[in-house]
């Protein structure tokens, strides 16, 4: 075994006279897998170890039939790295279909390099490769003897890392359907997309997190709300509104947004975090997200004055 090295069986564990054709005609595995082998011209099966007690039946047919067998390599099964325990079709908590993914938005070649590092690794200390560099490296003789780990978490940090780094045509016309769908395909959705880019991990993240310029103003959470209980926020609020409300339509434009943030740190003396995040909270309703700047031009002048009056009336 490629894998496991050598394997020895039992003749008498076999399974006997094992039945070939079941009586309404149709072949068993064991029997209908060789032949789909052979005719395929398969020179390598890799597969799970749970096939191990079929390979010496299938080695049998291969000699009855006088052809020549592939070469056998079993990998340890893949657990779930949250639970520790093997991978099933009912571990509801993990997509197990390449379809679920595509579904979702991920991409094809975040996918693959994932798949590709569960139960086998180029060594070194890399982990992003493109598919022609894993066809490369590929080493039967690193495949792994111990279980794969499937770690969600770290599928979705590298289909971030591929969506940070790929064409922005390809990552839009991944997150088109998504936005049509939600009725969302307006003039601001490919500027919406370059703004969330670098955020996403799987482009039906597009709706969610391009809800605030297309819903009413989100509930702030209690860390929010604490932070805008500082005694110096409605000074800040009061300052920016106002630099918004003095702006004219061609001057509202990115590149005078944050101009007019430092304009506020100077009247009034405040700097920092206490200056930056009053104005973020206020207009997006969160304390992370893309620049402050591209978001107050994306959400426009009218309903970013607006979030704030709503702000202020609440504190």
């Amino acid at each position: 075994d490629i894998v496991k090295g050598d394997i020895e069986f039992e003749g008498g564990n076999i399974g006997g006279d094992w039945v070939i054709q079941k009586k309404d005609g149709y072949p068993t595995y064991n029997f209908a897998v060789v032949i789909d082998d052979h005719d395929m011209q398969i020179s390598h099966v890799i597969r799970g170890d749970d096939h191990i007690a079929n390979t010496p039946k299938q080695l049998m047919v291969y000699e009855a039939l006088g052809w020549e067998a592939p070469e056998f390599g079993h990998m340890t099964l893949i657990i779930n790295s949250e639970t520790g325990k093997k991978l099933s079709k009912r571990d509801t908590n993990t997509l197990q279909f390449i379809e679920d993914y595509r579904k979702k938005g991920y991409l094809p070649e975040a996918v693959f390099n994932f798949i590709a590092l569960l139960g086998w690794n180029p060594g070194g200390e890399d982990e992003i490769f493109s598919r022609e560099e894993l066809i490369k490296l590929f080493d039967e003789n690193r495949l792994s003897k111990s279980p794969a780990a499937f770690d969600q978490k770290k599928l979705d940090w590298m289909s971030n890392d591929y969506i940070k780094n790929a064409d922005f045509d390809k990552v839009f016309a991944l997150c088109k359907p998504f936005l049509e769908k939600a009725g969302r395909l307006t003039d601001k959705a490919e500027k919406l997309v370059e703004l969330y880019k670098p955020q996403m991990t799987a482009a039906e993240e597009i709706v969610p997190l391009t809800d605030l310029f297309f819903e009413d103003f989100p509930e702030l959470t209690e860390a929010e709300k604490e932070f805008m209980a500082g005694e110096t926020v409605p000074t800040v609020l009061k300052a920016f509104k106002a630099k918004l409300e003095a702006m004219s339509d061609d001057e509202f434009i990115t590149e005078n947004i944050f101009p007019q943030i430092k304009a506020v740190q100077k009247e009034t003396g405040i700097k920092g975090k206490n200056l930056f995040m009053p104005i973020r909270i206020a207009v997006s309703g969160e304390m992370h997200g893309p620049e402050l700047p591209d978001t107050i031009f994306l959400l426009g002048r009218e309903k970013s004055i607006k979030h704030i009056n709503q702000v202020l009336e609440t504190l």
